[in-house]
């Protein structure tokens, strides 16, 4: 069982010890059906700048075949990130002074460092 959605993604943004800035060297971004390594894709698609919205769905699943292993009640999470980043060889966010690149349409509204509409 879970608690919370944030201890479920908590583990997605764990994947920053793998990451190395500007772009993924030290994680497998193009893994094959299934990955052996270190992944950080999780951790990219999360901080990536120009995803601004983000939808999820939870499911617990009775029993789900994952690799060939049966998983019994699997708390399956799903999301949906718009615009969608994670483009292989770019890095999710530009080093800089903290919104100091914000859209015009924001207003120049800045919150916690992050461009704020």
């Amino acid at each position: 069982r879970y608690r919370s959605v944030l201890q479920l993604v908590k583990p997605w943004y764990d994947e920053v010890k793998d990451y190395a800035f500007p772009y993924p060297q030290d994680c497998n971004p193009r893994c094959p059906m299934r990955c052996y390594g270190p992944m950080c894709t999780h951790y990219t698609q999360m901080v990536w700048a120009t995803s601004n919205r983000i939808g999820c769905a939870i499911h617990t699943c009775h029993n789900m075949n994952v690799w060939g292993s049966v998983w019994r009640r699997a708390v399956y999470l799903v999301c949906n990130y718009a615009p969608k980043g994670n483009w292989i060889g770019e890095a999710p966010y530009k080093v800089g002074v903290p919104c100091s690149a914000c859209p015009p349409s924001y207003g120049g509204s800045c919150t916690d460092n992050l461009c704020f509409p």
